[in-house]
């Protein structure tokens, strides 16, 4: 039985709180819900007015989008987004027994609170004792300290007591209450003690996976009665950024928290180099200008936010309760790779009281298992396919979260065990090409080159086509022709008269199989090996004595006494068995056409990319797809010869990869290459990034070049030409440096784009202005390619 690890972090469920326009009933309502969970300072409100409602919910990575008040452009908001499903049952955050105390559907303060007990780091927490602060509803400042002091709604409302329960679990001298006064300054204990907002936050910490824009912690510098103010602190502090907000209007009362703030910040930054040190300024706008007013003296951030800053300069982390790793057991159901896990040392209370509580399990499976072209444990970010991913991985349809390189179960409090199962790569091509507007199957290439790929025990198998001499024995010998091992030798081990510089010797390092470090590679090396795989089969030609026609017989039909499949008559072939030798004919899915479609280019191709690529672990390639469009689209019906799926780390778009690819002799002509654009167009450009491949084993034509190019933009340079130079070496761009002095590793797709441009779109460039220059010199009106 396999096994693997399963590296498990524990985290909240994140809550996109919908508001409408200038609703600050509904504010107030979503900040107090916030308090109730453990991590609800991460939670992002959206007031729907804005244009970046949308970019609030991709920057958050909003697991749950939740309407909050009456209005009727939050409720259609949030139902734009019913790919993020509600776990719950029912959908309410609260459940109301009369009679019985209430229960929540999220990880709550009340389940910290209980796993916090007795530990040393609560005793520290609530030592100096907690706070709960109260204040003038009329007080200009009234929504700041909501957001920064915190608040639970009432016990008539979600039918729990959060303050009777934050009070319980206190220490002495237990929880104290303070009264702001409207009229003096802001009691120090504001900034000196935890409060509700706190405990929010409290035992949270970032996690690695995801990068994060300038974090600098200082003031916010805002309208304390603009609602577009509060909500945009409110995010800036839900992205972890440590702020406190400042109403310029109201600057007497900051005289006491804003120097002691001031001493805890210089005092948790002593430890960075002084260039590091200092206090941020932000503001909605010009708001920035008031704090530099107040903070003349150098050494101050300015963080000026945008109109449109989330996700771009501002993006949030992955906050985490914790994590641990566990041992999974693989089994193999119905053919699918699925893994069973434990969970254990777990950041929170599993007490079956908190059964109904929910957050999520982000998982990362390393090692452990032979990964087979089929399926994948690895999910591109595509939010829009959280069901399709759920289903089709055996995890309740409610209950999965594609995230940016790991995968998001949904679990409740009290679970000790999960189970998911790999994804069928073939069924997410298909889905993700549904998204462009295309239905996709299979093609009869993609299924040869599929079972080619299998043959030779996966994509990296198909490096013995790097050597020319083996593509040509294929291709002089067709699905009916027979050949001895003499000749097989002779054509793989001699150059091309057509191309004379490729030789085999170019490959004696290479390895298609283990052997001694110290041997070359030879031609019976690589023709054993194909017949190894099965892509040549071992037979004899026996001439029939009746009909005197020529049959090849396979190695296992072989007999000293033969029946001729041309005429019936039966023969004696004992002397012919002795005196002749073994001859070899292409097998399998090679045995069905005389080029079988294109399969060897197509593999070569793939083979290349994903040993050269910094994703071949986690890339998924497949072959080729016919494509039909959904009525309206365009082109209606077409197909792309190779697809390849990049998952990033971090936030990054998923990259996909279409490609058409050439034997020798073949050409690109202007419908292939506006067929990859209109496709790779297609694709939602929010979600992926897509790169358009030609491969060809032959070099391209002026003309090819020319097409090709109009795949890039002012922009974009998406467009791939690869030819048998780059093809062939283990290092995708080793001859092209040798020949050209064009470096480049093609580690990545954009490297890659980035070296086609330069090796043939620049010199292209460069070649077309110096005869356009010529022509209009000598007066000549001869067209020139664009």
């Amino acid at each position: 039985m396999d096994t693997l690890r399963v590296d498990i972090c524990y985290r909240p469920l994140r809550i996109a709180w919908v508001i409408g326009p200038d609703d600050r009933v509904a504010f107030r309502s979503a900040v107090r819900l916030s308090h109730t969970m453990r991590g609800g300072r991460f939670n992002p409100i959206i007031m729907v007015r804005g244009v970046d409602a949308d970019e609030i919910v991709e920057c958050f990575r909003a697991d749950l989008v939740i309407p909050v008040g009456d209005s009727d452009a939050a409720r259609a908001f949030a139902d734009r987004y019913s790919h993020l499903k509600s776990p719950f049952f029912p959908s309410d955050l609260f459940m109301r027994d009369p009679g019985r105390p209430g229960h929540a559907h999220v990880l709550d303060v009340h389940n910290g609170l209980v796993h916090w007990h007795d530990t040393p780091r609560w005793k520290a927490l609530a030592a100096p004792g907690l706070r709960s602060f109260t204040w003038d509803e009329n007080d200009p400042l009234a929504d700041v300290f909501l957001m920064q002091l915190g608040d639970y709604p009432s016990e008539d409302e979600i039918g729990i007591d959060y303050w009777k329960l934050v009070n319980d679990a206190s220490l002495p001298p237990f929880l104290v209450d303070i009264k702001l006064d409207p009229t003096q300054p802001i009691a120090l204990e504001t900034v000196q003690h935890p409060s509700a907002a706190y405990l929010s936050q409290f035992g949270l910490e970032r996690h690695y996976s995801i990068r994060t824009g300038p974090d600098y912690p200082g003031f916010f510098f805002g309208d304390a009665g603009a609602l577009d103010d509060l909500v945009c602190f409110w995010n800036l502090r839900a992205a972890d950024i440590g702020l406190k907000f400042i109403d310029l209007e109201h600057l007497p009362r900051y005289a006491l928290v804003r120097p002691e703030y001031e001493r805890q910040l210089a005092e948790a930054q002593s430890h960075l180099e002084q260039r590091r040190r200092g206090i941020a300024i932000w503001g909605r706008g010009e708001r920035w200008k008031d704090g530099q007013a107040l903070y003349p003296d150098g050494g101050n951030w300015v963080c000026r936010i945008s109109e449109r800053p989330w996700g771009r300069s501002i993006k949030a982390p992955m906050m985490i309760l914790g994590e641990e790793s566990s041992l999974g057991v693989m089994t193999d159901k119905g053919g699918r790779p699925s893994v069973s896990f434990a969970m254990k040392d777990k950041p929170f209370s599993d007490n079956n009281w908190f059964h109904t509580q929910h957050l999520v399990a982000s998982l990362t499976f390393l090692g452990g298992w032979s990964r087979d072209s089929q399926h994948s444990f690895r999910l591109p970010y595509v939010p829009e396919l959280n069901e399709f991913f759920a289903r089709s991985m055996g995890v309740h349809y409610s209950s999965l979260r594609s995230e940016p390189e790991r995968i998001g179960i949904v679990v409740d409090a009290a679970d000790h065990s999960a189970f998911v199962g790999a994804l069928p790569i073939q069924d997410l091509a298909e889905r993700l090409f549904d998204q462009a507007g295309f239905t996709a199957t299979l093609s009869n290439a993609g299924l040869i080159a599929r079972q080619l790929v299998a043959r030779l025990g996966g994509v990296d198998g198909a490096r013995v086509f790097k050597i020319p001499g083996v593509r040509r024995l294929i291709k002089t010998h067709g699905p009916t022709a027979s050949f001895t091992k003499r000749k097989a030798l002779h054509l793989i081990g001699s150059a091309d008269p057509d191309n004379p510089k490729a030789r085999f010797n170019d490959h004696a390092d290479l390895y298609i199989e283990p052997r001694p470090h110290d041997t070359k590679l030879t031609p019976d090396m690589v023709f054993a090996y194909l017949v190894a795989k099965g892509v040549f089969r071992i037979g004899a030609d026996l001439l029939c004595p009746t009909c005197r026609l020529s049959s090849w017989i396979a190695l296992e039909q072989l007999r000293q006494s033969m029946t001729c499949d041309l005429c019936g008559g039966e023969f004696d072939a004992s002397r012919q068995l002795v005196a002749g030798e073994f001859s070899y004919r292409r097998s399998g899915v090679l045995g069905l056409e005389r080029n079988a479609q294109g399969a060897v280019p197509v593999v070569l191709t793939l083979q290349q990319l994903a040993v050269n690529t910094d994703m071949h672990h986690e890339a998924m390639f497949l072959p080729s797809f016919d494509l039909l469009a959904k009525p309206g689209g365009n082109p209606a019906k077409c197909e792309t010869d190779l697809f390849a799926i990049l998952p990033h780390d971090d936030d990054r778009k998923t990259q996909i990869l279409i490609g058409e690819c050439k034997d020798e002799g073949g050409a690109i002509d202007a419908k292939d290459v506006a067929n990859m654009i209109a496709v790779a167009d297609a694709f939602p450009r929010h979600r992926f990034e897509v790169f358009i491949l030609f491969a060809k084993l032959a070099p391209f034509t002026d003309r090819e070049i020319a097409l090709a190019r109009a795949g890039n933009d002012q922009y974009r340079h998406r467009v791939i030409l690869l030819t048998a130079r780059e093809l062939e070496p283990y290092n995708l761009y080793e001859r092209t440096e040798k020949e050209l002095g064009i470096k480049g590793r093609g580690g990545s797709l954009g490297e890659a784009a980035r070296v086609t441009k330069e090796i043939y779109f620049d010199r292209f460039d460069a070649v077309r202005m110096g005869l356009l220059g010529q022509l209009v010199k000598f007066g000549d009106r001869t067209d020139l390619p664009k």
